[in-house]
């Protein structure tokens, strides 16, 4: 899927699986790549929303092409792998009662034709025997594409946009998405 090289029955051919930039050492809290393990001095300052972030990879290529490739061109076999591999680094990690995810405006929804979060929360919740809910959230107004912005702007473009459709109250919930840079959704 990213050399185009042989790799028998998988998507990733050993070499590139090798090469993808897996997330070692992460914050605690964010999970920003760290040089050694703890809580980035941002959570420190500013603690976030939530209480702990899980990741599989850091954002770079070619990790980025896999995202891409799923999320703009339909590829769902690229968002099952992912999804896979996300489950893989759940591991020992304290399992959420339910799995979310953040909802697309409907006009986006119907561009792309799919929610990338629904589909791998999907596959997450099959694969850890978690319950998911494509629909405890809606998205109450537009919002611009996140890339390109920065932390504060990112923060003030998604501040009211979702309207919880469920109640979580004392719920261990876990939100999906297919990237996490600031936490703002």
């Amino acid at each position: 899927m990213l050399c185009a090289g042989p790799s028998k029955n998988r998507l990733i051919c050993d070499p590139c699986v090798a090469s993808l930039p897996r997330l070692a050492l992460a914050c605690e809290r964010c999970a920003i790549p760290l040089p050694n393990a703890g809580i980035c001095g941002e959570c420190q300052r500013r603690a976030p929303a939530f209480d702990a972030a899980v990741a599989a990879f850091e954002y770079r290529f070619p990790l980025d092409r896999l995202v891409q490739r799923f999320k703009y061109s339909g590829d769902l076999a690229a968002g099952r792998w992912l999804a896979l591999e996300l489950a893989e680094c759940v591991g020992a990690h304290e399992r959420p009662q339910l799995l979310v995810a953040p909802p697309l405006a409907p006009s986006r929804l119907r561009e792309r034709g799919f929610n990338q979060a629904v589909v791998m929360a999907k596959i997450l919740g099959a694969r850890l025997g978690i319950r998911h809910s494509p629909d405890a959230f809606s998205k109450v107004r537009d919002t611009s594409p996140q890339p390109g912005l920065g932390r504060k702007a990112r923060l003030a473009n998604l501040r009211d946009a979702f309207r919880c459709d469920l109640r979580l109250a004392g719920e261990h919930v876990a939100i999906v998405d297919d990237v996490l840079t600031t936490g703002a959704t």
